[in-house]
């Protein structure tokens, strides 16, 4: 469906931060962009409004909404506890030899990012990563279903890899995560899961200092 494709299309650019935070969306950009009626645009619009990556004000206009501090908090706790059940899962039903070698060659091909600044695969890989404890237990399409529902707080990941400190601070916990699965610890991997999904709320006022445009 026509408004299947906008809608992927447009929800990409807005995660990927092509579409920044605040950028005006009008039905006269939009509508030569995808050579198409204004009905599929609308449509489009309305369940990215639902997802609230979009902001649709009837008087004013329709913009890619901003960074929702509250929602961010919202999505990284259902994203934490739902990661931290699928490990404990895992590790019940054991690790195996293929999963780590899978996050061992995506840590290779995340610090590849690095080296070129690719912050979009990065986050891609990192996901794809992440989801392989969820596989490991059976519940992958509960990762998916999270990851469907995190757009504020995949948008804020975003903004964090452009800081190069953070983008490489990212990979160094990836590999002591993995270090911890190899050595079978499961209170380990608890521990620096747990780490690593909160660390943003110590670097939020930081993002927040250097793109204050970007938050609500």
């Amino acid at each position: 469906m026509l408004t299947d494709s906008i809608y992927n299309d447009l929800r990409a650019k807005i995660l990927c931060l092509e579409m920044k935070p605040g950028t005006t969306l009008s039905f006269t950009t939009l509508k030569p962009l995808y050579n198409v009626s204004i009905s599929p645009i609308r449509d489009a619009l309305k369940r990215l409004e639902n997802e609230g990556l979009v902001e649709i004000r009837p008087q004013s206009g329709t913009s890619v909404s901003l960074i929702d501090m509250a929602k961010v908090s919202d999505e990284r706790f259902q994203r934490l506890f739902l990661e931290l059940g699928a490990i404990d899962r895992a590790f019940y039903k054991g690790i195996s030899k293929q999963l780590i070698d899978k996050w061992e060659d995506s840590i290779k091909k995340q610090e590849e990012c690095f080296s070129c600044r690719d912050s979009i695969t990065f986050l891609e890989l990192d996901n794809q990563m992440h989801r392989l404890l969820f596989e490991a237990c059976g519940h992958e399409k509960v990762f998916d279903q999270v990851l469907s529902n995190s757009g504020n707080y995949h948008r804020i990941r975003m903004v964090s890899y452009l800081f190069d400190d953070i983008f490489s601070s990212a990979i160094d916990q990836h590999r002591t995560i993995l270090k911890a699965l190899k050595d079978g610890s499961l209170s380990d991997v608890l521990s620096l899961e747990r780490k690593h999904i909160s660390k943003l709320d110590l670097e939020t006022a930081g993002y927040r200092r250097a793109y204050p445009q970007y938050f609500k």
